[in-house]
């Protein structure tokens, strides 16, 4: 059973495609060389350039957890890949320090269970007229499309306030690297990940934050939303969003199924009231 759910999520050609060989040796070429040009530059230490040269690189493997909340049998299974030790990881988290502070600058952004805690003490709501609904985000790694992204992250690292030696262009370049020559192994076959980023990589929570923070700002957070007017409070972890709705059940039901017809790729499922 465990198999043949894995086997039914790495059957989704828009999300995984099967490779002929191991590509280890060819994505550790072109971190070498990446990594040569901008060493030489000055632009990395020779210890950020042996922390992103991976000597003895290990193969990321698949496996799932099952979603046990979706009260389903068999329960669906979470995708995950585990990087440790492999040659793409320490580029996720080379570039993910450079995220990270763009990740806590989101207006949206919740930090963890305190800061939700925080809101909560002090929410102003009227149980009359408003309604308390949270809205998650289906599968958001595996669905955020990779190109898009990482035009996302580039017109965050280029507007204007990187002060660091190293060049965004080679931040870019690995960040790159590190979400489309996303492959790992099961059952002794390799696949590549050609759509959105896998639960286990270090950058992974950063990429998926940030493009919701754009997919926020384009869609919901604007006054060309026919719905801007409705929302009282929007906050999010990762994909998980806590809204105050200013108006009716239906009103917001109907504001449900608008946000799911914006992206083909972006589901959302609500829980209104607690």
């Amino acid at each position: 059973m465990y198999e043949e759910e894995c086997l039914c999520l790495l059957g989704n050609n828009h999300h995984y495609k099967k490779l002929s060989k191991d590509p280890t040796l060819e994505i550790k070429e072109e971190i070498t060389f990446l990594n040569r040009e901008d060493l030489d530059n000055g632009w990395i230490t020779k210890p950020e350039a042996t922390f992103l040269n991976q000597a003895d690189p290990k193969t990321p493997y698949f496996y799932i957890l099952p979603k046990i909340h979706k009260n389903k049998h068999p329960p669906p299974g979470r995708p995950i890949v585990s990087g440790i030790g492999s040659t793409l990881e320490p580029l996720s988290q080379f570039c993910d320090w450079f995220l990270q502070p763009n990740v806590k600058r989101i207006p949206t952004y919740l930090k963890d269970t305190k800061d939700v805690l925080i809101l909560l003490n002090d929410l102003d709501f009227d149980k009359d007229q408003e309604q308390l609904i949270t809205l998650d985000v289906e599968s958001l790694y595996t669905n955020i499309p990779q190109e898009a992204t990482l035009e996302v992250i580039s017109n965050l690292l280029n507007d204007g306030t990187w002060d660091s030696i190293t060049p965004q262009e080679f931040v870019l370049d690995l960040a790159h690297l590190a979400l489309t020559r996303n492959f790992f192994e099961f059952n002794k076959n390799f696949y590549l990940q050609i759509q959105g980023t896998s639960m286990g990589s270090t950058f992974a929570p950063s990429l998926a934050s940030l493009y919701m923070d754009h997919f926020e700002k384009e869609m919901v957070l604007t006054d060309d939303n026919p719905f801007f007017d409705n929302i009282k409070l929007w906050k999010r972890y990762i994909d998980d969003i806590f809204l105050i709705w200013k108006g009716t059940k239906e009103e917001a039901i109907t504001f449900v199924t608008w946000l799911n017809a914006l992206y083909p790729f972006l589901k959302f499922t609500s829980t209104m009231g607690f």
